[in-house]
């Protein structure tokens, strides 16, 4: 058991060192300066029409922009209209 314990430990440890050492992605305002998700998600709700780029073979880029599209929804609930350009 306490093996167990100190192995989970020991990864817990070892992902939170990873998460703050290399960021998945950093999110730069217009200005260059960067922001944190929330603070983007602000200034983003404001908008009447948001493009969001991506690369097409990038997990992070598809997994980020669900995350903004739930985002967005928790604040302007069936006023989200959700637009992409591979829906045919």
């Amino acid at each position: 058991m306490k093996k167990n314990i100190l192995l989970l430990l020991s990864i817990m440890i070892s992902a939170y060192s990873f998460s703050i050492d290399k960021p998945a992605y950093k999110i730069i305002d217009n200005t260059g300066k960067e922001v944190t998700y929330q603070q983007m998600i602000d200034a983003i709700s404001k908008a009447d029409v948001i493009f969001f780029g991506e690369y097409h073979d990038n997990p992070i880029s598809h997994w980020l922009e669900l995350e903004v599209t739930k985002s967005l929804y928790q604040v302007s609930k069936e006023n989200l209209v959700l637009s992409a350009e591979m829906f045919e």
